[in-house]
């Protein structure tokens, strides 16, 4: 990173970002490239720099909860890096997942927020028999109530897992300020 792009870096951010060399972006679905990639990237770091703060800049459109999970798991239960998040944009389905996974997390003024519940797409072509079905159900509820728990605690439980997925039910959109309000952020972004 050039020294000139380091300090607009650091105009726009603020003095959070202590080093904008060390900040990664998700942007996109959340597949398996976007994992890999940002994974290979905070590995590195960690490598570099155990202790050292990591900064994620999140916007997505969402894709496999699945994914989302893994990431979050990652970097909850397994690496433990010093991860600040920042959404920006869209955060949404399982993006927000994926913004949750900071112990530290901002969002710009503009960022909204999608709750939602499980969905599948399928090719035209496929037959899937009644135990198919039992099965994907199942585990897309399961997927669901998971889905719930992560959110539930990314707002310190003032939110139940039976809360959040009412909320996702109604395919809520939150604000910033919502989801600062949620004690799914921590600040929003001026």
């Amino acid at each position: 990173m050039t020294k000139e792009r380091g300090e607009k870096q650091r105009a726009l951010w603020g003095d959070f970002i202590s080093n904008p060399t060390r900040t990664i972006e998700w942007f996109g679905g959340v597949n398996y490239d976007n994992l890999e990639k940002v994974l290979g990237k905070i590995k590195k770091f960690l490598t570099e720099d155990p202790m050292g703060e990591i900064h994620l800049m999140v916007n997505s459109y969402g894709g496999a909860t699945g994914i989302g999970m893994n990431f979050y798991d990652a970097m909850r239960s397994v690496y433990k890096p010093r991860l600040t998040t920042i959404g920006s944009g869209d955060v949404d389905s399982s993006g927000i997942i994926v913004f949750l996974a900071g112990s530290k997390r901002y969002l710009t003024k503009n960022t909204t927020l999608l709750l939602h519940l499980a969905g599948r797409t399928f090719g035209a072509d496929k037959r899937f028999s009644t135990a198919d079905m039992e099965n994907i159900l199942k585990e897309d509820k399961l997927k669901d109530y998971q889905y719930a728990c992560v959110v539930s605690d990314g707002t310190l439980g003032r939110y139940s897992p039976e809360k959040i997925l009412e909320m996702m039910t109604r395919n809520t959109v939150l604000t910033s300020e919502e989801a600062v309000a949620m004690g799914l952020a921590h600040k929003v972004l001026e």
